[in-house]
């Protein structure tokens, strides 16, 4: 059997973690539709609702877009993955491994570089409340987006230049620990200053700038539980990649991986939760498209069921009836 993947660690383990395997398989079968229909439902509300136009929905939107990259392409080729492994056909295991870890690469990144940028720009928001909308454009932000995409491809291409996974990791690992940083720094101080300025409400300039910093401090508390999310998630990878290092590639290793990107996995069906739960404008887009789903279902149901339809609709329903009946 061909052991080169790519340069990926091969562990082709199969019987004993067959019910690893099959457990995780099941749980990212369920879990990739709600990721798809939740952040689907997320990105056409901020498409057809203008009022959501803003750089910090924008950037929201971003985190979506990520999302639902897991749950149609990372989550269906790891499922393809696992049954790949169970059937030991190396072929489909090898393709849909490069699949998962690329999309893989790219939304995980795409998300924590979002997230970096949500708190500047939040950050913007509370130091440069008068100015923010000069320096803070839906523009820019939208530039800022593509630009983290194209970043983040590109890197996730480059892991297949490298022979060594060392190189790989002297990219991943500066951007990755910058971005940290400066989320970290970004929202200590947004904390340090709306906690002073709660403190100070003498003149009326204080306060008119005291009641703009209390509006978005409901967005600020929404993205630290997102951001407290994607951090919980992914603190167990973390432990398994410095194990992986020290120890190889072993047994334990691949099952701590399998599930471990699963839990990465769900949180991108978790987040359009937070979303709704967080943002009243975002709730109220989104049953809006639910309702118009279903309006239209119900408007289709009532007009084939009208028997003033044409005959040649009636013809067509039977022709089709009958086309599936002998299907079956």
């Amino acid at each position: 059997m061909n052991s080169s993947c790519s340069n990926f660690d091969i562990n082709f383990d199969t019987e004993a973690l067959y019910t690893t395997n099959v457990v995780t398989a099941v749980v990212n079968s369920m879990f990739s539709l709600t990721a798809v229909i939740g952040n689907l439902l997320i990105i056409m509300a901020y498409q057809r609702t203008p009022s959501l136009h803003c750089p910090a929905n924008t950037l929201l939107c971003c985190l979506a877009l990520a999302d639902f990259t897991v749950g149609l392409f990372a989550q269906p080729s790891f499922i393809a993955h696992k049954i790949g492994e169970i059937q030991r056909n190396f072929d489909i295991y090898c393709a849909t491994r490069i699949i998962t870890e690329t999309s893989g690469y790219i939304a995980s990144g795409v998300s924590i570089l979002t997230l970096t940028a949500i708190s500047i720009e939040r950050y913007f928001a509370v130091y440069f409340h008068l100015r923010y909308n000069e320096i803070v454009t839906n523009f820019r932000t939208l530039v800022t987006v593509v630009f983290l995409w194209s970043t983040m491809t590109l890197v996730a291409g480059a892991r297949f230049l490298m022979k060594d996974g060392k190189k790989f990791n002297t990219i991943t690992i500066p951007i990755l620990f910058s971005s940290l940083i400066i989320t970290i720094w970004s929202y200590s101080r947004i904390y340090t200053q709306v906690k002073r300025h709660h403190r100070c409400i003498q003149d009326q300039e204080k306060s008119v700038r005291i009641i703009g910093i209390a509006r978005c401090r409901k967005s600020i508390v929404t993205m630290i539980y997102i951001l407290g999310l994607f951090i919980l998630s992914n603190a167990p990878t973390i432990a398994v990649v410095i194990t992986h290092k020290v120890t190889g590639y072993t047994r334990s290793v691949k099952e701590a991986y399998i599930y471990v990107s699963t839990i990465v996995f769900v949180c991108s069906s978790i987040n359009p939760m937070i979303y709704c739960w967080r943002i009243p404008e975002i709730r109220r887009a989104v049953l809006k498209i639910i309702k118009i789903v279903f309006c239209l279902q119900a408007q289709t149901g009532s007009m084939m069921n009208n028997p003033a339809l044409p005959v040649r609709v009636k013809e067509f329903q039977y022709w089709s009836r009958s086309k599936v009946v002998s299907l079956i």
